[in-house]
């Protein structure tokens, strides 16, 4: 009895989602032109905050999710007097690693990238 007790106490409790705090350096590209942003997260529950700074410009932002291996953060940065939103949507593969798309709008334009944990 004590152990299909404890077995229905284990199996109801969800698996914690791993922590994507920290610094990545991120490599992507987008209609052939590079994006490579640093990006500080910083993970609370499910809900990601920091920012991302691009080469270009000054650090921006971030508002993005974690659900369980799912990642998203977006940032807006303006370039040429013109506001643009990148938004990231990976996979983490592993601790230090996520694979995914980037979107850009206004422009609609789309890319990949992959983030490594420093």
């Amino acid at each position: 009895m004590k152990t299909t007790m404890l077995l229905l106490l284990l199996t109801a409790v969800p698996a914690a989602a791993a922590d994507i705090s920290g610094v990545w350096k991120v490599d992507g590209s987008v209609a052939d032109h590079p994006v490579a942003p640093i990006c500080t997260l910083k993970q609370a529950d499910a809900k990601l905050t920091g920012s991302c700074k691009l080469a270009e410009t000054d650090a921006a932002d971030v508002a993005g999710e974690v659900k369980g291996k799912d990642v998203s953060w977006k940032f807006t940065v303006e370039y040429e007097g013109t506001q643009y939103t990148l938004t990231f949507t990976g996979t983490l593969d592993s601790d230090s690693s996520i694979k995914g798309s980037i979107s850009v709008d206004p422009s609609g334009a789309d890319g990949d990238f992959t983030a490594k944990k420093q």
